[in-house]
């Protein structure tokens, strides 16, 4: 059997090993959430947001040992860690709520024709619902989709990343000591589990990984519905009128927090000319600050810090200047420096490609009009934040960009959302 060797990238070091699932694991997997269906559909919504409480209990009991985990696996510092344990009791809170509110609707008939007769809108759980779920955020991330999917009567089969799989086989303890056998299964394994998940009769899928994985998918999976995201290259505007304390703080973390691999990042600041050099300067005495291990953390392998550091390569030999930051960091473990790009141009793989490290290019515009033309001349459309002290400014100009979600004076709030 293969296994599967977990490494801490803050070190370097095996920490673990998993196998790797089989096929006729994946198959057992989907043909147990098939069974547990059949009954998991017809328990109560009030047991099932009993099992919810329960859940959260046992995370907080637990906390100490998944902070651990989530640190040692992905290599986030103590704070960061903990805030996914939070993030997913807020979950299973705000979804124990929004449950009740899902309800049968009648439906209107012309009384005319139809004098006797009533129609009704019910809604009915998929089934057996796939979920396939990056590294960066171990816990939460599958959190968004495991609650409202059990909550809502579906059943579930899970696989995480290989890159985070010891924090998924604490997480699968964990809920099978209080959900009924069969509800919620884990498959271990790389891409390759993946495309015989999804080649499995599941009933639902939902995809958050890379545009490559997301097209093998596509051409793997059969005719179910289908829930995919797949990263982003957000755009920061700094208007004219920005409060630029404020803004220098949410822009530095917005690209430096969890190294900057966050679908979500802040990947490029479009500042307007006229505040750019205090703004800058602001910018780079705020990543001055910043301490390995305990204001950011690795990036997850050497695969991807040899990325960063070849973008930021890249964008040098077409011009950019680096301020601050600009190289791996010598030492164990896979770090690289936060860094400050100027003098950027849209031909460099900073500002057109995802990134998914510590870099923050910088651009100065001349006005908001060329800062939204500019974000919107991108294949990504995941989000942006737009800085500025006139809101109602600030509102018009979101309605001008093409992306799913507009931060005001704000970055990376919780989001989710979907049918379950």
């Amino acid at each position: 059997m293969s296994k599967i060797k977990c490494v801490n990238p803050s070190t370097e070091e095996v920490i673990g090993e998993i196998n790797v699932s089989t096929i006729g694991d994946v198959e057992n997997a989907v043909n147990d959430a098939r069974d547990a269906f059949k009954s998991w559909k017809k328990v109560p919504v009030d047991e099932k947001i009993n099992l919810m409480k329960k859940f959260s209990e046992a995370l907080e009991k637990e906390k100490d040992v998944l902070i651990k985990l989530i640190m040692s696996e992905v290599g986030k510092p103590g704070i960061e860690s903990e805030t996914e344990i939070l993030d997913s009791q807020a979950t299973i809170e705000y979804y124990c709520k929004e449950i009740k509110n899902i309800k049968e609707k009648k439906i209107g008939f012309d009384s005319e024709f139809f004098p006797e007769t009533e129609g009704y809108v019910s809604f009915e759980p998929h089934g057996v619902v796939g979920i396939i779920m990056p590294w960066n955020y171990p816990l939460i991330s599958p959190m968004w989709f495991i609650i409202p999917v059990l909550l809502t009567g579906n059943t579930i089969v899970f696989k995480p990343s290989e890159k985070s799989l010891l924090t998924a086989k604490k997480l699968d303890e964990i809920i099978n000591k209080i959900f009924p056998k069969g509800v919620f299964n884990v498959v271990y394994g790389d891409k390759e589990t993946g495309k015989l998940l999804v080649k499995q009769p599941i009933n639902k899928l939902f995809f958050t990984g890379s545009i490559r994985a997301a097209r093998d998918i596509k051409e793997n999976i059969d005719f179910v519905p289908l829930a995919v995201e797949t990263g982003g290259k957000d755009s920061a505007i700094v208007c004219e009128d920005a409060e630029i304390d404020l803004a220098v703080k949410g822009v530095v973390w917005g690209a430096i927090n969890n190294a900057g691999q966050v679908c979500t990042s802040t990947e490029k600041v479009y500042v307007h000319e006229k505040i750019s050099k205090e703004f800058i300067e602001k910018v780079v005495k705020e990543v001055k600050k910043l301490r390995p291990e305990k204001d950011f953390g690795p990036l997850i392998d050497e695969e991807q810090l040899k990325k960063v550091e070849e973008h930021v390569k890249e964008a040098v030999s077409k011009g950019a200047d680096i301020l601050i930051g600009g190289k791996i960091i010598n030492r164990k473990g896979f770090f690289f420096e936060p860094t400050v790009l100027v003098n950027v141009s849209e031909d460099m793989k900073i500002i057109k490609e995802e990134t998914f490290g510590p870099v923050l290019p910088i651009k100065t515009v001349k006005s908001d009009e060329e800062a939204i033309e500019l974000t919107n001349n991108s294949n990504y459309g995941l989000g942006a934040t737009i800085w500025s002290k006139n809101i109602g400014k600030a509102k018009k100009l979101g309605e001008q960009i093409q992306v799913g979600m507009i931060w005001i004076n704000e970055v990376n709030v919780p989001f989710s959302g979907g049918d379950y």
